[in-house]
């Protein structure tokens, strides 16, 4: 965990704009979801991570009420390039067809409306995925599953 601390500390002042110097965190374990049901709303925070390599890490988080959901992405080091995301059918180690896109990571941020509820978005499977930018969009840099257990 200290390797995670360290680069975050590191990067918390300035922009990266070159992803070599993204962060290695493929042997921490990606923490598990947090689901809340609070007065009708659905919060749950996902972290991302890289599958493997270098990569990204951050926070997903989705709070639903009816038939909408708010999708707030969160992720370090940031870059200058402006990142694809999206939420796709599958698992992180093997990422299926993209289901939603979501507003571009712009500075390590992102915030999407879906006019669907979460458990509309999340049927039978689903995960979010950061690409490295438009140049690289095969190469993936954080990823998280969302949770089918939903309150």
């Amino acid at each position: 965990m200290s390797v995670v601390i360290l680069a975050l500390a590191s990067c918390a002042s300035g922009t990266v704009s070159d992803t070599s110097q993204l962060v290695d965190v493929s042997s921490e374990p990606t923490p598990t979801a947090v689901v809340t049901l609070v007065n009708g709303v659905t919060r749950v925070v996902i972290h991302l991570s890289p599958t493997e390599g270098e990569g990204q890490i951050g926070t997903a988080v989705f709070n639903s009420v009816g038939d909408s959901t708010t999708v707030e992405i969160s992720v370090e080091p940031q870059t200058t390039d402006a990142q694809p995301i999206h939420i796709h059918s599958g698992i992180c180690t093997d990422v299926g067809a993209v289901r939603h896109a979501l507003q571009n990571v712009v500075r390590g941020s992102s915030v999407t409306v879906i006019d669907l509820s979460l458990k509309e978005i999340i049927s039978d499977g689903a995960l979010v995925n950061v690409h490295e930018s438009y140049t690289h969009a095969s190469n993936y840099t954080a990823c998280g599953q969302i949770p089918l257990d939903l309150p």
